[in-house]
């Protein structure tokens, strides 16, 4: 308890003690008040007691929830299609050098598959954001009570994890099926986008139904990946590959520098939206970004604006499960944050 916490301090007089209501004003920064009743040290601590006991938790919770309809499976058909858009066009433009009819190597954008995998586990965070606020099978029977909004949770992004992962897997492998050459770094790529983000989601299956009634709905708020940011960054990561490989739209339009350099922009644009929530900062480093990587877009530099939105989405999951840690021990941050107060002191 800090002292911008306490709204009075109390003290029975202790005549053995005189020293002490100086102490406690020293220590406190408010002037005890001194109430001679023997009971009020024990109502002060009933009180305190009844004001902060925390309220029910998410696990034991039954939040309204709606009948699924199509417009809620919009972000998750969305992330989908991006995802899928991002796979299919580095395989279609993979360049594939063959020796006698069998392939020797191949060159496409790995940073793109990993993107590719990444957006494939956000798709399943999108579809975990639904089991607590929809209906997914109708309504219950009698005899099959509602579960718990705790339950939905902890369901949904436990397979969120899990199926996030099968199918980035399955990304890399049917990359290497296609290009008919060694799966092996698609698989790495493809997993390598997808597991931090299926590890930040085992966290939070774990952890949520903690989370207070009270603190569900901003929570759940928080969860609901972006579509514009995700749509935003896609459309960047095309357009640079486009450019790179003389593909559509570049073959139809052509002046593959500028849209290579429209492509980059786009990236940084998106990669400062999901970095951070705040306007601010967006509102700063997003210009600064657009109009850097746009500068400095060339077919050396593309993996690394490409791996840097790809940190950026990892960010966004890390920064998701520290929220959802903050809220569901809300005792537990209230000391850490004391101790590096008192460290820092």
């Amino acid at each position: 308890m800090d002292k911008q916490h306490l709204a009075g301090v109390v003290l029975r007089p202790a005549h053995g003690l005189p020293a002490l209501a100086d102490h406690l004003a020293a220590a406190t920064g408010t002037v005890p008040t001194l109430i001679d009743q023997p009971h009020a040290l024990a109502d002060g601590a009933l009180h305190f007691t009844t004001t902060h006991q925390p309220g029910p938790r998410a696990a034991a919770a039954r939040l309204p929830r709606v009948r699924l309809r199509i417009s809620d499976l919009t972000s998750a058909l969305i992330i989908g299609a991006c995802s899928l858009t991002l796979l299919l066009q580095a395989v279609l433009t993979a360049y594939i050098t063959t020796v006698q009819l069998r392939v020797v190597g191949v060159r496409t954008s790995l940073p793109q598959l990993g993107t590719a995998g990444a957006l494939a586990m956000l798709t399943a965070f999108a579809v975990a954001h639904l089991a607590p606020t929809t209906w997914l099978a109708g309504r219950p029977t009698p005899a099959t009570p509602e579960p718990a909004t705790g339950s939905l949770i902890r369901r949904g992004y436990f397979t969120a994890a899990v199926g996030g992962t099968v199918a980035a897997a399955l990304y890399g492998l049917a990359t290497g099926t296609a290009v008919h050459y060694d799966y092996t770094p698609y698989l790495k790529w493809t997993l390598g986008g997808a597991i931090p983000l299926a590890a930040c989601a085992a966290v939070i299956a774990t952890i949520a139904p903690r989370i207070p009634t009270d603190a569900l709905p901003a929570w759940l708020a928080l969860t609901r990946p972006a579509i514009t940011h995700v749509a935003i960054a896609t459309a960047g990561i095309f357009l640079m590959r486009a450019a790179l490989t003389l593909t559509t739209p570049v073959d139809l339009t052509g002046m593959p520098g500028l849209v290579g350099s429209a492509g980059a922009a786009l990236v940084g644009v998106a990669t400062a939206l999901t970095a951070s929530r705040s306007r601010t900062v967006r509102t700063v480093t997003a210009p600064g970004l657009a109009i850097g990587y746009a500068l400095v877009f060339t077919h050396d530099t593309t993996t690394a604006l490409t791996v840097g939105y790809l940190i950026a989405l990892t960010w966004w999951g890390i920064r998701l499960t520290a929220q959802t840690l903050r809220l569901a021990f809300p005792t537990t941050a209230t000391a850490l944050h004391r101790l590096l107060d008192r460290a820092n002191g």
